[in-house]
């Protein structure tokens, strides 16, 4: 497995078809090698002790954009937004394009007069991270405002899989204190909260997802939610994301692109709270979850055309 481009972030540990790994915790990145297509950097997949993102860059975006742009936040590790993004950032409101891409969803995987719940849960929760890595790349890669290799974190497989990570995405995705820090959302921040509303005590471990997600990469574990059996939902999160997000991309046309895993996440809030009779909100919070933060690493060009 190869990193291709950008900054080292969530390797745990890649799999057992990663190639050795040429440097250690904090040493400096490698030299990149020849690039390939997409302007990707060939590098070794630096080492890291805990799934978090290393404070070296494996390319020279800290030099270009002034090191304190980059610099790592306290939440979940993470690096603090770019300074553009504040005014992309999306407070936490319940609105109707929520209310209307949920019951959207409902019909969708509605069979005969019955729903299964969890299958709902999991296609807002995959749409929802999808949508973060969608979101970046049209509010800062189409205008110019970084390169793919700035904005991403790009790891190819030994099979020639492509995915996509980076903090930037991760702050959209699981940033606790939301993005740009309180009175803004993140997805997990979202959710969460639809889960305490909904009755939950103690929440699943965000940055166990994060973990798991980086060490099955490449493996058939990757993107598999992992819930009791009764709870599995009817459709995985990569089947929901290849069926529903056309058709998503559509409903949300007209709002900024920021918005669009914010109006998802409201929208798995919202029937977190309303099935808290018939599933542990807990639960609820891990299926939407599970679903969220390996979709949106996953490779625009693999799913189908429009």
């Amino acid at each position: 497995m190869k990193v291709l481009s950008g900054q080292v972030e969530e390797q745990d540990k890649v799999g057992a078809a990663a190639q050795p790994r040429a440097t250690a915790f904090g040493a400096a990145a490698s030299q990149p090698a020849s690039s390939g297509g997409f302007g990707r950097r060939q590098t070794p997949i630096p080492a890291t002790t805990d799934g978090m993102p290393l404070p070296a860059v494996a390319n020279d975006r800290g030099a270009r954009n002034g090191a304190d742009e980059f610099a790592p936040s306290k939440s979940f590790g993470l690096q603090a937004a770019h300074d553009t993004a504040g005014e992309h950032a999306v407070p936490l409101v319940a609105d109707d394009l929520s209310n209307e891409l949920l019951e959207w969803l409902k019909e969708e995987l509605r069979r005969g007069r019955s729903i299964q719940h969890e299958a709902v849960l999991c296609s807002l929760g995959a749409l929802a991270g999808y949508a973060a890595q969608q979101a970046i790349r049209e509010t800062l890669v189409k205008p110019g405002k970084m390169t793919l290799d700035q904005a991403f974190v790009v790891i190819e497989t030994r099979s020639g899989e492509v995915f996509f990570f980076g903090d930037l995405l991760n702050e959209i995705i699981v940033d606790k204190h939301g993005l740009r820090g309180e009175g803004h959302s993140s997805i997990w921040k979202v959710v969460s909260e639809g889960g305490h509303a909904a009755g939950a005590i103690n929440l699943p471990d965000v940055n166990n997802m994060i973990k798991h997600c980086a060490a099955t990469v490449g493996h058939e574990e990757f993107g598999i939610p992992r819930v009791p059996d009764v709870h599995m939902p009817d459709i995985l999160p990569r089947e929901a994301v290849s069926r529903f997000w056309a058709a998503t991309r559509r409903k949300l046309a007209g709002t900024e692109p920021m918005s669009w895993p914010l109006h998802l996440a409201m929208a798995a809030s919202a029937l977190i709270v309303e099935l808290k009779s018939a599933i542990r909100p807990d639960i609820a919070v891990q299926i939407v979850m599970e679903a969220a933060v390996p979709m949106s690493k996953i490779d625009p060009v693999t799913l189908p055309k429009e």
